[in-house]
């Protein structure tokens, strides 16, 4: 009898960028793909909306005391071989202003009404080669925030077999 036993095998993990990985993330290409950069060379997915992209317009943030919505963001897909719970957990100084919601596609007119809010302990399950579209609410109102204020500083996205 034995009561332990140590073995050394080989493994071989490599990292691939976020649209080639086993959750792939990639920007939806729509009226909201400059929110959606690509961090240098690393290949992160990054939600920009604090001035230092380019959009039409010029604009440099989110209103204060307003509700904006943009919609499809950027998709997250099932490339693993197997059926996934997706979420999201977030930080930041005023993190409960900002919700994620996921829909099945980028037509979905109302994502907010018709979608899944998957941050704040809600998922959506993806099957192999799923995929969902994520939308984003910020809620300022009544919130006392006001210029330069930080909404958000990170966003994980968690997968679950």
């Amino acid at each position: 009898a034995f009561t332990s036993v140590t073995a050394t095998r080989n493994v071989d993990v490599e990292v691939a960028n976020d649209s080639d990985a086993y959750l792939g993330l990639s920007g939806v290409d729509g009226d909201n793909k400059e929110y959606i950069t690509d961090n240098g060379s690393s290949g992160t997915l990054s939600i920009d909306l604090d001035g230092d992209q380019s959009v039409p317009g010029n604009g440099e943030g989110v209103n204060p005391n307003a509700l904006t919505e943009i919609d499809h963001l950027f998709k997250i897909k099932n490339q693993g071989s197997q059926t996934v719970d997706v979420s999201l957990s977030k930080t930041g100084a005023n993190s409960g202003l900002i919700e994620f919601y996921a829909t099945d596609d980028s037509s979905e007119s109302d994502p907010y009404s018709n979608g899944t809010q998957i941050d704040g302990g809600g998922s959506v399950s993806l099957g192999t080669g799923e995929y969902t579209v994520v939308s984003l609410k910020i809620d300022t109102r009544r919130s006392g925030v006001s210029d330069d204020d930080e909404l958000l500083n990170d966003v994980a996205i968690n997968a679950t077999a």
